[in-house]
């Protein structure tokens, strides 16, 4: 099953930008925009169905690059699927130069740090006054609740624009090479 409202939540490297207060250290973009003929293809395509094919995606979902790096046994898959830094740069740089729409976000450092590990990961996390605590799935998943009801209103207004001219996703391998890791 293709669930088609899917949308790609990469980290990268910070940049400024006169339209935000704070650096832009992630980007939102609808699913559809790995179709992009600038995205380098056909690694864009296959992270696209990634997105979109694997079990248990609902319509409407913010799915992290960390997610997929987990969902490819770690990120060991991913010499099968795509050279994704080059898709994520690829993508970034469209949504910089408005080929496509796109949520730029500044995130604060624990969402960043949460959102950048897997799923399933705790981390611990130090303060200034020498405190320290546990962040983990319960606090990622929040945060991806609220980005993704960010996403939901944005949407409401009309659906994201993934750019012109797209291109078809690749068919093969007919089944990509899912396997969660630890699993």
């Amino acid at each position: 099953m293709t669930v088609q409202d899917v949308y790609l939540l990469a980290l990268h490297e910070p940049y400024r930008s006169p339209q935000h207060p704070v650096p832009i250290d992630a980007t939102i973009v609808h699913a559809l925009t790995l179709l992009h003929p600038a995205v380098p293809q056909p690694d864009g395509g296959r992270m696209y169905r990634c997105l979109t094919e694997f079990p248990g995606r609902t319509l409407g979902c913010v799915v992290p690059l960390s997610t997929l790096t987990f969902e490819l046994d770690g990120g060991r898959l991913w010499p099968q699927v795509a050279d994704w830094e080059r898709v994520v740069d690829a993508v970034v740089h469209i949504a910089r130069h408005q080929g496509c729409d796109a949520m730029p976000l500044g995130l604060p450092q624990v969402a960043t740090v949460l959102l950048g590990g897997g799923p399933n990961t705790v981390h611990e996390l130090y303060h200034p006054d020498g405190s320290r605590s546990q962040a983990g799935p319960d606090d990622r998943q929040q945060h991806l609740d609220e980005l993704t009801g960010h996403v939901h209103r944005f949407a409401a207004e009309g659906p994201f624009w993934p750019g012109d001219d797209l291109v078809a996703p690749p068919r093969e391998p007919r089944v990509l090479p899912y396997r969660p890791y630890g699993s």
